[in-house]
């Protein structure tokens, strides 16, 4: 039986998360399957947005900018151009859309993955910053609507997959992996002089450079815990991370009785991309394939909480919950912004990170005003504004 067709819109879509998940949606067209993208956003690239167009006719994109959507209408003068934070929760709600894949980068994406959720609709996520800021918000509207959470990214992915082998009731603890970053095995007195062409050689990924910083000071391995709280709804202490150099393995799963289950697979972000795609099923769209007699070891090692404080004052964030969150994760964009344009060190990221959740405790830490019964949208988004213009300031 030819499978149905099935009707995608995809935020972010020139970033590399949304041409990978392009490039496996053609695979699997190729494959049997119907997928049609029948919404685009992007940001500022508008030339690679105007070759997904003409290759795929979406009825609908969305930009960044006036100017990139006057650009497009010239260029397309029959296609509907939407602009802005606001397009994005247009396009997020398209009612012809079975699926939204959120592939967006940053706070941006918190909107429309709940306005999509809002409507009962299935959010195939890949923007982390959704359940990092917004995780009380997205769990409600889960509760409330009945829509549905894919994971993208590799970590949950995995343990998305191990999780189908057992009841809820039967997981002692969900255990993340972590490569460790390029700086795993460097003295730590030589952090301080890291340059970002070194932070941005990731050793297994080839990702955004938010991410791959990220991923060097450990905030990403933070942020991921999180996402794991709120995803398989499960308390911080039954989430571990371990440190895998080798990135074969994405994730385990323990059970009660002993076992652990895991998932392996080559660090190619395309097979957990087509995996919520297509779950329950799996299909051979020739994807890479892990080569196991080509490993010899696999190791592991404890996550060194003095390399890598920043990993800590994400989860301390994470276990103050309310705001918090969102505060680190905005002071986080600030900082890796500055570090990259060479104006703090590698080391002052975490130290900033550490000021800013500081300062959050004074601001609002004993302050009622922002309970969980009262947290909304706008107070994290106001928590985000404050923390950029915090993170901007601070001098080391």
């Amino acid at each position: 039986m030819p499978n149905p067709e099935r009707r995608v819109v995809i935020l972010g879509s020139t970033g590399s998360i949304g041409v990978q998940t392009i490039d496996v949606i053609e695979r699997l067209n190729q494959s049997g399957y119907a997928f049609s993208m029948v919404g685009l956003a992007a940001g500022r690239n508008i030339d690679r947005l105007t070759d997904q167009i003409a290759r795929h006719s979406p009825a609908v994109v969305c930009v960044a900018e006036v100017s990139g959507a006057e650009l497009l209408r010239r260029r397309f003068p029959r296609l509907r151009v939407l602009v802005g934070d606001s397009g994005l929760e247009e396009l997020a709600q398209l009612p012809e859309a079975d699926l939204i894949v959120n592939a967006l980068v940053g706070a941006v994406g918190l909107p429309p993955t709940l306005a999509a959720l809002s409507l009962g609709r299935t959010v195939a996520l890949a923007n982390k910053e959704s359940l990092v800021i917004g995780g009380e918000l997205v769990a409600q509207l889960l509760r409330e609507r009945g829509g549905a959470i894919l994971p993208i990214d590799s970590e949950h992915n995995a343990l998305f997959q191990c999780l189908r082998a057992g009841k809820g009731s039967e997981v002692r603890r969900v255990i993340l992996t972590a490569s460790g970053g390029p700086f795993l095995h460097t003295p730590e007195k030589n952090l301080s002089r890291v340059q970002a062409q070194e932070a941005l050689r990731h050793p297994n990924w080839s990702m955004g450079s938010r991410i791959t910083i990220d991923s060097a000071t450990m905030v990403n391995k933070g942020f991921e815990v999180i996402e794991a709280h709120y995803l398989f709804s499960l308390p911080y202490e039954r989430i571990t991370v371990v440190v895998h150099p080798g990135s074969v393995i994405h994730g385990f799963v323990e059970y009660h009785d002993g076992s652990v289950l895991a998932q392996l697979a080559s660090p190619d972000m395309r097979i957990p991309i087509q995996y919520a795609l297509t779950c329950p099923e799996r299909v051979d769209t020739d994807l890479s394939r892990l080569a196991l007699e080509g490993i010899s070891t696999m190791a592991f090692e404890p996550l060194d909480p003095e390399r890598f404080p920043s990993f800590a004052t994400v989860l301390e964030a994470a276990r103050k919950g309310r705001t918090a969150p969102a505060a680190i994760n905005a002071a986080d964009e600030v900082l890796v912004e500055r570090f990259l344009a060479a104006d703090i060190s590698f080391t002052g990221i975490g130290r900033g990170l550490d000021a800013v959740l500081s300062r959050w405790m004074a601001e609002y830490g004993d302050s009622n005003s922002v309970g969980q019964a009262g947290l909304n949208l706008d107070a994290l988004l106001s928590v985000d504004r404050w923390a950029r213009g915090v993170a901007s300031k601070l001098c080391f």
